[in-house]
């Protein structure tokens, strides 16, 4: 008896933070009291037998006991790879002073989360019944987000190019973009494969009136021979405007140096280009929010064509 009582003298004298383990136990007991004094009567059915009663409120979530005897939600994820924790989330009640401590907890470990995102994170290891009302309940009565109160800002709109908004001959400023790829059947053989195709758009910036052009590939080459088609049916134009892809800047590049070939050689050809200022121009990289007329009319041909 005389060395119990010295155990316990030890033991108490024992200082320093709690242990994972013992923060581990702590927590399973407080899971272990919420869900008995919430879900007695589930609980009681899963002890005696496999399901619990059809009048429950749990019944669709079909819900287990673990080996600890904490309530888990069940389903058909046994065979996944994820936690288990993820795989079946332990079940909280909706009204509880322990479901809102822990949504608490996260949405401060989560620098305050929205409440989206702190559903989420929640969702990984705990099932709060009415849970996203929870979330967005604890977010919208949180002080901090409150002071905060952060804004989705809108940008300011950008002006319209002038050749939009300016009066001027059909296709004689217009843009160019490709749409996505189409499948066709030639009718030589009908064994062969599909060939694929795209369509090159082409609508003028002014009345917004468009011209297509099939192309075989997106080589400059083909870029090349729908652009002379296309001047050769609606005659020449002043700009062009086009996406920054590599294709448009190769053939840029490549009608650059036959210019300059042809400028070498004829002096009557340059004087013609300067007379007539052709030029052509890219929307900046990555922006392709800037080519919206073109990437619109992309839109409506997919549409059509579905």
């Amino acid at each position: 008896m005389i060395s119990l009582i010295f155990r316990f003298i030890n033991k108490c004298k024992e200082c320093g933070a709690p242990s994972k383990i013992e923060r581990q136990n702590a927590e399973i007991y407080i899971l272990r009291e919420v869900q008995v004094r919430t879900f007695g009567n589930e609980i009681h059915s899963l002890e005696h037998c496999t399901n619990v009663s059809p009048n429950s409120k749990l019944k669709s979530l079909s819900p287990f006991l673990d080996s600890q005897g904490i309530l888990r939600v069940g389903g058909r994820l046994r065979n996944s790879i994820l936690p288990y924790n993820s795989k079946h989330p332990i079940l909280l009640p909706a009204k509880h002073k322990v479901t809102d401590m822990i949504i608490q907890y996260y949405h401060n470990i989560q620098f305050h989360s929205g409440p989206q995102a702190l559903f989420y994170n929640i969702r990984q290891k705990f099932w709060p019944l009415n849970g996203r009302n929870r979330c967005r309940k604890i977010v919208h009565s949180c002080v901090t987000c409150f002071k905060a109160n952060p804004k989705i800002s809108s940008p300011k709109m950008g002006d319209l190019h002038k050749d939009r908004v300016n009066p001027n001959f059909v296709f004689n400023s217009f843009g160019i973009d490709f749409s996505a790829p189409f499948y066709i059947k030639t009718k030589l053989r009908k064994r062969d494969s599909p060939i694929k195709i795209y369509v090159c758009i082409i609508i003028c910036l002014s009345t917004k009136a468009i011209h297509h052009e099939l192309v075989p590939d997106l080589l400059p080459e083909a870029l090349i021979a729908a652009l002379k088609r296309f001047m050769a049916r609606r005659g020449k134009c002043k700009k062009l405007l086009s996406y920054n892809a590599t294709n448009f800047v190769g053939t840029k590049n490549e009608i650059n140096r036959l210019f300059k070939l042809l400028e070498q050689q004829d002096a009557s050809f340059q004087n013609f280009l300067s007379e007539e200022e052709i030029t052509w121009s890219h929307i900046p990289p990555r922006a392709p929010h800037h080519g919206g007329l073109w990437e619109v009319s992309i839109k409506s041909f997919k549409f059509y064509f579905k």
